[in-house]
């Protein structure tokens, strides 16, 4: 996997979990982000209209697109300068993301950006029941960004590595929740665990021989950390050792 497709991942993992339970949209121009020079609209790669936050990707290239010309690059800039400033003007928070950029510098933006759009939405004249209810979505974002930058700063490489992964299976999911029947709908609940849980996860302890779905068979060699900062070692068969989050691991490994 090319590392830029894998960061490019790892951040839609991370404005997954960060916005949680807000609505985005993807790859949307809105009415009001119209470049003058030219009365063409732009483009934000993610918007949350609700709390006035967009992102935009920066710093990629088309397949097979070589180097820009310094017409090119300066066209870029100007772009990317009116797009900022259509966003400032409209109380909107724009996050530019470049996914070889270093990641935790870029969480620590994400972080004072949601401080920012928390702050206008309190100042701004929406009715007092909706910015109650957005301003507390936006500090669960915040501590969400937190925990992340925490995690990804320990170690960088690893952690974007897993949180691509984590997005990958979480596309998987939504195909395979398209595509597969209601269980229940078809009167079998065989596979569903009493009152709706899951069943739990198989012990993560040193020695214990476990199946990967990506990287198949391999012994649990270590388990460092607490909590959510918990990290597991699987030498795997064909002597490749990996490490993973332990919270993102455990409900994918199987007993071998």
């Amino acid at each position: 996997m090319s590392n830029i497709y894998l960061h490019m991942n790892a951040w839609r993992e991370i404005l997954a979990r960060t916005f949680e339970g807000l609505t985005g949209q993807d790859n949307v121009s809105p009415k009001w982000l119209v470049n003058p020079a030219t009365g063409r609209r732009l483009k934000l790669d993610r918007f949350y209209p609700d709390i006035g936050f967009a992102v935009r990707f920066v710093g990629l290239t088309a397949k097979g697109q070589g180097r820009q010309s310094d017409w090119d690059v300066l066209e870029t800039q100007q772009r990317d300068q009116t797009r900022a400033e259509l966003c400032r003007l409209n109380d909107v928070q724009l996050l530019l993301v470049d996914p070889l950029d270093e990641p935790t510098k870029q969480l620590d933006l994400l972080f004072r950006l949601l401080t920012r759009a928390h702050r206008v939405l309190l100042q701004s004249q929406r009715s007092e029941q909706e910015r109650r209810q957005f301003a507390s979505l936006l500090e669960a974002a915040r501590t969400r960004a937190t925990q992340l930058r925490t995690s990804v700063n320990k170690n960088p490489d690893q952690m974007m590595a897993n949180l691509a992964e984590s997005w990958r299976d979480r596309e998987a999911n939504v195909a395979n929740s398209l595509s597969r029947p209601d269980p229940l709908r078809n009167g079998d609940a065989t596979n569903v665990a009493t009152n709706g849980r899951k069943q739990p996860s198989i012990s993560i302890v040193p020695g214990q021989r476990v199946c990967h779905p990506h990287f198949g068979v391999g012994v649990i060699t270590e388990v460092s950390g607490d909590g959510e900062d918990s990290v597991v070692a699987i030498l795997f068969d064909g002597e490749q050792q990996r490490s993973f989050l332990t919270s993102l691991v455990q409900d994918k490994l199987e007993l071998a």
